[in-house]
């Protein structure tokens, strides 16, 4: 049988050509380095340590590429922001009849899904987030930054105030949490406002962690934590909702019946309140993502889910686009992340470590070129 031999180090070279950019050069399998873009600085090397790597590539996507540099297959040295808003090009990359076939073959050779590579699913605890997050309130969620100044646990701070004054509500209001991660809100809004405060969470290391802050703050009285899915509603009607940053693990097709069952929990005149990273464009969550950090999930467009909460008979009073804020937070929890390099791949492995390094700068450029955003809306329902 005829077999056809395709040559990656010029399929390499064609696609990369193409881009527009900073200076940058391709270390290849054979020890040759190629440049590439403009400018006097190389502002990173992208080294491919074989030619399946490239196949991965051409075949798998962003799964390749993100599985590929977790194995070490593929490295950037340098400035990996630089070639994460490089890889934006690809969608314009013009495909040639030596392109075409050689994804061909690579879809051939490579599945479009690795069956001997299960994804891993790290009962992460609560010990890597400490090392992530702020201490005061272990926020998994943006930060309000009026100016890049504040540390990332002030704003973590003044993020809990401005949602509970947006709330609006009187003392011994009662509210529902979902998807109270580790209890911030629910600790700041019962100190600081008094509220009597139900978070739903969906974590073992969560729920423990957050009954210790609850006996240690003598909030029992105002606070209940439950072992419980969000979708799963209570008949209990409450004076206002909260969700910062879960909307997202609800997923596209059930967003509407979600947020219908959310109306029917809330009293007339009640608020409530989102935070989420969304789009202004629908598109499905990355392959990668989906795999290895964001199982299920699926930001919602603006449209989706205003014509989402409007179809529950909510009104909506008021949307704010505080990406900014994220790009900070991101930045801080890349700090951190780093800072903890050693320990983090004593931890778990030099994998995880790249896993979430790749995730977090790869999540920082999308707030950057606008490919995801920051939402924070205030709903109402009727009285």
């Amino acid at each position: 049988m005829y077999t056809i031999e395709m040559d990656y180090v010029r399929v390499v070279d064609e696609i990369f050509r193409q881009f527009e950019g900073p200076k940058f050069s391709i270390k290849l399998w054979g020890g040759k380095e190629r440049y590439y873009g403009s400018g006097k600085i190389t502002a990173f090397t992208l080294i491919l340590k074989n030619e399946i790597t490239v196949q991965r590539l051409l075949a798998q996507g962003s799964l390749g590429f993100g599985e590929a540099y977790m194995d070490g297959s593929l490295q950037i040295k340098g400035d990996l922001e630089a070639y994460l808003r490089l890889r934006h090009q690809f969608k314009r990359v013009r495909r040639s009849w030596r392109l075409a076939l050689a994804t061909f073959l690579s879809g051939r050779k490579v599945p479009r899904d690795r069956k001997d590579q299960v994804a891993h699913h790290y009962d992460l605890g609560n010990d890597f987030f400490r090392m992530i997050l702020d201490s005061k309130t272990m926020s998994y969620s943006a930060g309000w930054y009026e100016n890049k100044l504040k540390t990332l646990e002030r704003a973590q701070q003044e993020k809990l105030n401005f949602i509970c004054e947006w709330v609006g509500l009187p003392i011994g209001a009662s509210i529902l949490d979902l998807g109270s991660g580790w209890g911030g809100f629910a600790k700041f809004a019962a100190q600081s406002f008094k509220w009597h405060v139900t978070g739903y969470i969906l974590s073992n290391a969560q729920l423990n962690y957050c009954k210790k802050i609850l006996k240690n703050k003598d909030l029992e009285k105002l606070v209940v934590f439950k072992y419980r899915d969000m979708t799963n509603l209570p008949t209990t009607k409450f004076e206002g909702i909260v969700i910062i940053e879960a909307i997202e693990h609800i997923g596209k097709e059930k967003l509407a019946s979600f947020l219908r069952d959310a109306t029917r929990v809330l009293k007339p005149g009640a608020p409530l309140i989102i935070q989420t990273t969304g789009r202004y464009q629908p598109r499905r969550v990355d392959r990668w993502t989906l795999k290895y950090v964001f199982p299920g999930g699926y930001l919602p467009a603006k449209s989706e889910l205003l014509d989402a909460a409007s179809d529950a008979g909510l009104i909506m009073e008021e949307f704010r686009d505080d990406t900014q804020d994220y790009i900070f937070t991101m930045t801080e929890w890349i700090k951190n992340l780093e800072n903890h390099k050693s320990d983090i791949e004593q931890m778990f492995d030099k994998s995880f470590y790249r896993l979430w390094e790749l995730w977090m700068h790869g999540a920082k450029v999308n707030f950057e070129i606008g490919s995801m955003s920051l939402f924070r809306i205030r709903l109402r329902k009727p009285k």
